[in-house]
């Protein structure tokens, strides 16, 4: 596969533009596990707290992009 190939590829495979990371992985928990997070959130725990629970249970995801997504930052804010 070439270059062109490639870009060809990576552009059929473009995010939107208010694509947020922690959105699409909240939009990703099971039920149960989107009310946890709520719930830890609405308990005052720190997005480092909620990030290595996450990643204890293999969720994926960022400081970076819990911390956008809860300042309002984040791109899925614009919409």
């Amino acid at each position: 596969m070439g270059l062109a190939d490639k870009l060809e590829e990576a552009s059929k495979n473009k995010k939107p533009s208010n694509w947020c990371p922690y959105q699409y992985m909240y939009d990703n928990l099971t039920p149960e596990n989107q009310k946890a997070l709520d719930d830890a959130w609405a308990k005052g725990l720190s997005a480092n707290v909620i990030l290595s629970a996450l990643r204890s249970e293999g969720i994926k995801s960022s400081n970076e992009a819990i911390r956008a997504h809860k300042s309002g930052v984040c791109k899925c804010s614009k919409k």
